[in-house]
């Protein structure tokens, strides 16, 4: 499993049966996991360092992962209303 799949099914605990089920059939989806996976772990870096633009660039990967988070949840809504194919 990848890092983007084990980040969302982290995010979404209750959800892992539709994660898979999902990322098993769209490659899009997918994407959007990692794009999650990577800007949680952009925010982790940021959260720590001592730059001084480091309070700008956590409240930006902090609402991207939020976009993220929200975008990966409507899917997985839309996926649990459409029969797959």
């Amino acid at each position: 499993m990848d890092e983007g799949m084990t980040a969302v099914r982290r995010q979404f605990p209750t959800r892992i049966k539709a994660i898979d089920d999902l990322s098993a059939r769209s490659e899009d989806f997918r994407e959007i996991c990692r794009d999650f996976a990577d800007a949680q772990s952009a925010l982790e870096k940021w959260d720590v360092s001592t730059d001084p633009k480091r309070a700008e660039r956590v409240v930006e990967y902090q609402e991207l992962v939020a976009e993220l988070s929200k975008e990966i949840e409507g899917a997985l809504d839309h996926a649990s209303l459409s029969p797959p194919r």
